[in-house]
């Protein structure tokens, strides 16, 4: 049965309904094209049921033209009374008509789907949005019977194991669309599900992401207070604990924190909920310290499935202890569905009982069932299926603790848990990276003084956090969006830096003035340049730069052309660093089989040329200097290649069997050999500011001012420089880049070689300002008797004028430490990482290896 349609299309940027509905809207049909790419249509369609129908319900039935793969294609939320009523994609397109009269609104978004994969570079979604081409037909709009969701009376024989089973709608916050095109998709599958719900008393809808929640409820305020009422109600269950599902290779350990800290601040102020499960089903690996993070956050369980993707070695266990490199364990349950985007077929259930490999020690798993990001979530038809194949649904949290209540003998993993794919991810989109880092150490700095000035922006402080933690989503940072997101993503962390500099230069003005002396402001663990540890100090002339010499009293370094190294003789220890020249560049083929931008196959290395600083169209220049133990090769690429990785080489006269590596709130040690399954998958793996390559006695570090991918084997540690693939960003990478690495020979162990020391140094710049003060004025927020324990942040609490000081175990070794403050200090609370107190302490502390302490200050 036909209906009346008119449309008005609307290029560019989306509009809000208020706007929309007062457009000269034209007529339309059904068979005519619609919406060049990026662009809305709203479709009015109005109507009446046949009065033949009395008696019968009615729908309208929708296929705005999908021809792409759900969750990937052209999407609509319907409108009804002016407010967010369902969403509209393939999987849900039957809106129910109650009474006589149809009247709403269709706002259709024109999503294309960027290639993933080819000979030819990918579309450039910057350039398809200036299109004006139409993508799709309506190939249907009309009136029909309303037909109930199918259902069976099949019965599903698990044999003994239980399944719990709960919706869920996996949202990427940004990946194939720009953060824009979220927003809608959020209210398309949320508002789909709240209508599930009215339906279904008995199903329970688990959704993550609060930076999400937020932008609904600035923008959809009616559906925002819908979902309030069903999470009261038990059928809407906050999830996730982190601002967004983040990825947890490359963020700092300050900046985990921070997601913990906003995201489960966000959902018990608005919610009134803790959530207990950090939820990360889809991020590219754990690092070693997370289960520390997760019970100093409250939280008592972790989840996810994304390991099950591993391409050499699958998880042996579903159900287990994980246990951090400090010693804290936390329950963990990987569904054995292997999928968050489960369908409830049968065959799909009988398999996740039937993969199930702890059985022995549990019989309980989670069955997560929806369709992700435009696909709507979870349906009708679902549920009818959980109903027949009388698999109950229930929130996550009660299966959380029935089943670890339950649990007997349950084996422990230890340490990190490394994804054995996308490890391209350390290394794409190095500008994003390069602004991650800055912006998490300007940050720093902008809390730090800010905190010493007495003029703490809160506020603004916080806003900056949560545009950086927005930022670092596992599709964001990680490097595998569409170039539509990294032109957005420059933009916000370039303004998010300069904010946060702003803020810094207000807080030292108003610290020492402006005048003919200078302030040196150093917010590293140890003193420099005259400037003590976490403070400042006056003095007549600026600090100098390095003088260029390439010999000291440590090393004496000879180069050959094009900024090869030759030699690196360590005066002290009376011996050659190199085994071979160093700080070749390496330019290794790069043809990942599957997955572009995520991955690197381990066929790359050993398909490379070495290259001088011209090659292909790229240039490379280095400005080389000695300052102390460390090698510094400040870097400027002009990059134009394709399908290409660029690693820098330095073979080392050192053999050992393991490397260690900085991670967030310690390091970790990796293989340097490839005698095991385990070794051979991790070829290539991430760190956060250095690595190091010792035998106890001696040693070399490598240091990084923004770079991530490591591959020290053989005796040659090697760092990935670039990458450059086309897919599903087709110019990702080109252009300008400039980043500095350095090479630190060092006697004895890396610790107390102070390699953390140097690695700060090469991270956080000393800030050399005009200053009125006095010369030999100088201050300090505090110190540490020890360089085992550094502090990661100074900055005010989030509900009172307290000062949080944050500081960790770094050597891997138990210690005790002594804090001197000039910060008012009279009563020191111990607390979790949501700043609640725990107990009173000293300033006098024992800590464990890797324990990460949260201090609140009070006067």
């Amino acid at each position: 049965m036909e209906l009346e349609l008119s449309a008005l299309l609307v290029p560019g940027e989306p509009i809000p309904y208020a706007e929309a509905v007062k457009g000269e809207f034209k007529p339309f049909r059904v068979g005519d094209p619609w919406g060049p790419a990026w662009s809305t249509t709203w479709f009015h369609v109005r109507g009446r049921v046949p009065d033949e129908w009395a008696g019968r319900r009615a729908a309208v039935a929708v296929d705005l033209g999908w021809h792409l793969p759900t969750g990937f294609s052209c999407e609509a939320l319907a409108w009804k009374g002016g407010k967010p009523w369902r969403g509209v994609d393939p999987n849900h397109n039957l809106l129910p008509v109650d009474g006589s009269e149809v009247d709403f609104y269709l706002e259709a978004a024109a999503n294309p789907l960027p290639t993933l994969a080819g000979v030819e570079p990918a579309v450039s979604m910057i350039e398809l949005r200036e299109s004006p081409d139409p993508m799709f037909v309506l190939n249907q709009l009309e009136l029909v019977p309303w037909r109930p969701p199918a259902s069976s009376e099949a019965r599903v024989d698990l044999e003994g194991h239980a399944i719990s089973a709960v919706g869920h709608a996996h949202i990427d916050t940004a990946w194939l669309w720009p953060l824009r095109e979220v927003r809608r998709k959020c209210a398309r599958s949320w508002s789909t599900q709240v209508e599930l719900m009215d339906q279904y008393p008995d199903f329970v809808f688990a959704c993550s992401q609060p930076a999400q929640y937020e932008w609904v409820k600035k923008s959809y305020p009616d559906l925002y207070q819908r979902i309030k009422e069903k999470a009261a109600a038990g059928q809407w269950e906050p999830v996730g604990a982190m601002w967004v599902e983040a990825d947890c290779n490359l963020p700092s350990g300050e900046a985990l924190v921070r997601q913990l800290l906003h995201g489960k601040r966000y959902f018990m102020q608005e919610f009134g909920y803790e959530t207990r499960i950090l939820w990360l089903p889809d991020v590219f690996g754990y690092p070693g310290n997370l289960p520390q993070l997760i019970k100093e956050s409250g939280c008592d369980y972790f989840l996810t499935q994304k390991l099950s993707w591993n391409d050499t070695n699958k998880p042996e266990h579903h159900t287990f202890w994980w246990e951090g490199i400090d010693g804290t364990r936390v329950f963990t349950h990987f569904p054995p569905a292997d999928t968050y985007n489960g369908d409830f077929s049968t065959d799909q259930v009988e398999f996740s009982a039937r993969n199930f490999k702890d059985a022995a020690s549990s019989n309980r798993s989670l069955y997560l069932f929806g369709y992700g990001d435009g696909g709507g979530g979870a349906t009708a038809e679902m549920i009818e299926s959980a109903h027949s194949l009388g698999v109950p649904i229930s929130k996550a949290i009660d299966f959380f603790d029935r089943a670890s209540a339950d649990a007997h003998d349950l084996a422990t993993v230890r340490g990190e848990l490394y994804f054995e794919l996308h490890r391209g991810t350390y290394t794409s989109q190095a500008r994003t990276k390069w602004w991650n880092r800055w912006a998490q150490t300007v940050l720093r700095d902008a809390e730090m003084w800010s905190v010493a000035s007495g003029q703490y922006p809160r506020d603004e402080l916080g806003s900056i956090w949560k545009t950086v933690l927005l930022n670092q989503f596992h599709d964001i940072l990680p490097g595998s969006s569409i170039d539509w997101v990294y032109e957005q993503n420059v933009h916000d962390m370039w303004q998010a830096v300069v904010q946060a500099e702003r803020l810094i230069a207000h807080a030292q003005d108003s610290l020492v003035g402006d005048g003919d002396s200078f302030a040196v402001f150093n917010s590293t663990s140890h003193p420099r340049a005259g400037a003590p540890a976490y403070g400042y100090a006056i003095v007549r002339d600026r600090p100098p730069d390095s003088d260029g010499a390439m010999e000291n009293e440590f090393l004496r370094v000879e180069l050959d052309d094009d900024g090869v190294i030759a030699s690196i003789w360590d005066k002290e220890a009376s011996r050659e660093v190199l085994s071979g020249p160093g700080n070749v560049l390496e330019l290794h083929d790069d043809n990942p089989r599957r997955w572009d931008a995520w991955d690197v196959d381990v066929e790359h290395r050993e398909a490379f040329v070495i290259v001088g600083r011209r090659f292909g169209a790229s240039t490379v220049r280095q400005e080389i200097s000695l300052e102390g133990r460390v090698l510094h090769f400040a870097t400027d690429v002009d990059w134009h290649e394709r399908h290409k990785i660029l690693k820098v080489a330095f073979p080392v006269a050192i053999s050992a069997d393991e490397a260690t590596y900085e991670v967030q709130f310690g390091h970790v040690r990796r293989p340097t050999h490839m005698d095991t399954p385990q070794a051979r998958a991790m070829f290539e793996v991430c760190a956060q500011r250095w690595a190091d390559l010792g035998d106890g006695d001696y040693g070399v570090a490598l240091l990084n001012d923004c770079k991530h991918g490591h591959d020290i084997h053989g005796g040659v540690i090697r760092l990935s420089l670039l990458r450059a693939p086309t897919h599903p960003d087709p110019k990702a990478d080109q252009g300008s880049h400039r980043f500095t690495y350095a090479l630190m020979p060092h006697l004895g162990d890396w610790r107390e070689a102070a390699v953390i020391q140097a690695a700060e140094d090469l991270n956080t710049p000393l800030r050399v300002v005009s200053a009125s003060l006095p010369v030999g004025t100088s201050h300090s927020l505090l110190s540490v008797d020890t360089p085992q324990v550094i502090v990661e942040a100074i900055k005010r609490a989030e509900d009172s004028d307290a000062v949080i000081v944050r500081l960790y175990e770094a050597w891997g070794r138990p210690c005790r430490a002594r804090i001197t403050t000039t910060l008012p200090a009279r009563r020191v609370t111990l607390c979790d990482l949501l700043e609640r107190e725990r107990e009173e302490t000293s300033l006098e502390l024992q800590l464990r290896p890797f324990q990460v302490v949260t201090l609140k200050l009070e006067a």
